[in-house]
């Protein structure tokens, strides 16, 4: 039987990846919309887990492209500007449509296959909380971290013993996407002082997809945009050389779940 591996490129995914990949294919899917850093770090972890396995490992990128009001969509951001709406935590057409979705319809040309999805033994699967909200009737899914008893710090320790630990900015720290709903103020700041371009291609973004009356949209559950964000960087006591010396030193915290990179 076939075995896959949800891989988001996190603690728990690449560890799986570790303990399990032998003669597995890995599945990451490429919102078209994340982190340059995530693209760096997805070829470096691939030759490693190729490398750790004797070359018997496969890597399947999957970019899906959605027609979204008419517009036929390669990302995330692009989707986002069709529906002149941005995701939040009570819309997350981002995880559903351009992760699970994706993901789902690749499985279902498989045949006969399993999925290994990345709960540790922290994280008891359940009814509600499955990792993949769409269930495929031909795919057995299972929790290997959880099954073995491998938590949060066995997985860390892992990846640490063979140079895998993912260290990714404090802006990425819930996620890759970069629009992310479950981004703090504190990782948008973040990314204003250290990732300025990346910054200025959301608040240019958020602009375009002003509704009537000009208000802009919340980009996280703190009601905050990009532009109120800004202007409190703008205005800071501290110049941005300092700011970024600032978020540099933050250490990165937890993400929001199974799709995200841990």
């Amino acid at each position: 039987m076939k075995r896959f591996i949800a891989f988001s490129l996190g603690v728990e995914s690449t560890t799986m990846c570790l303990l399990y990949g032998k003669g597995a294919t890995a599945i990451f899917t490429d919102t078209g919309s994340e982190h340059q850093e995530l693209y760096a770090r997805l070829q470096f972890v691939e030759a490693a887990l190729k490398a750790h396995h004797g070359g018997d490992f496969e890597l399947q990128v999957l970019k899906p492209a959605k027609v979204v009001n008419g517009v036929l969509c390669h990302s995330l951001g692009e989707a986002i500007e069709a529906k002149k709406f941005m995701p939040s935590g009570q819309q997350r057409f981002c995880t559903v449509e351009w992760k699970i979705k994706p993901m789902d319809a690749f499985l279902k040309s498989q045949g006969p296959c399993e999925l290994l999805i990345g709960f540790n033994a922290d994280e008891e699967p359940g009814q509600d909380r499955t990792g993949n909200l769409m269930r495929c009737k031909n795919v057995q899914y299972r929790y290997p971290l959880y099954e073995d008893g491998y938590t949060r710090a066995d997985c860390k320790a892992l990846l640490a013993q063979h140079g895998l630990e993912p260290d990714y900015p404090v802006y990425m720290a819930r996620g890759g996407c970069k629009w992310c709903p479950f981004k703090s103020i504190r990782e948008y700041k973040a990314m204003y002082f250290l990732d300025r371009n990346t910054f200025n291609e959301g608040r240019a973004m958020e602009e375009r997809i002003q509704d009537r009356r000009a208000k802009f949209f919340a980009i996280s559950s703190s009601g905050r945009s990009f532009q109120s964000i800004a202007e409190e960087c703008e205005n800071s006591l501290f110049d941005a050389a300092e700011m970024a010396l600032v978020y540099k030193q933050v250490k990165a915290a937890p993400s929001c779940g199974a799709f995200c990179h841990r």
